[in-house]
């Protein structure tokens, strides 16, 4: 009985070093990946990737939130969608991100120095220059921008010559 006694503390003894090295082994490995996830958690911008912090905050460049990069990249935002979460500040911003983005692959051949927005948003196109050199009315915008001395430099026109054509462009 003395032997079985002894056989069995031994066995005890063992699957309980076993317990313990194991227990010990994944704890290591939990603090190890917590602390590899610490380490690698980088805030980014949505509008601007480029700006990085290594905690949450403000963009500098338009104030939107940051986000975690990792949320960020395997966020799935189709074309067009503007992603839910934001808030108002933050959604204009987008918005005006995206009308600028789109002034950029349209036609748009602005009679103002600062292109306007009211042809991209009504007509997807600009013909405010073309339509002011031949002597017809131009967007209220372009109006406007010609009225606070925006004009481009077009020769033969002046401030004074600029028509609005309050109705709309016939496109």
């Amino acid at each position: 009985m003395n032997r079985f006694k002894i056989y069995a503390l031994a066995l005890f003894i063992g699957v309980l070093a076993f317990v313990v090295s194991t227990h010990a082994q994944e704890q290591k490995k939990d603090d190890h990946a917590t602390h590899q996830h610490e380490e690698k958690a980088t805030y980014t911008c949505e509008m601007h990737p480029e700006v990085k912090s290594d905690k949450p905050g403000k963009c500098p460049k338009c104030g939107m939130n940051l986000v975690l990069a990792s949320e960020l990249q395997t966020k799935q935002v189709t074309a067009g969608e503007v992603p839910n979460g934001l808030s108002a500040k933050e959604k204009v911003l987008k918005a005006k991100q995206l009308l600028e983005e789109a002034k950029n692959e349209l036609y748009y051949n602005c009679c103002i120095k600062e292109p306007c927005d009211r042809c991209a948003l009504d007509h997807q196109s600009c013909n405010c220059n073309r339509d002011l050199r031949e002597g017809k009315g131009i967007c209220a915008d372009c109006y406007a921008g010609w009225q606070l001395g925006q004009g481009k430099n077009i020769k033969g026109i002046t401030k004074e010559k600029v028509k609005p054509n309050f109705h709309g462009h016939k496109h």
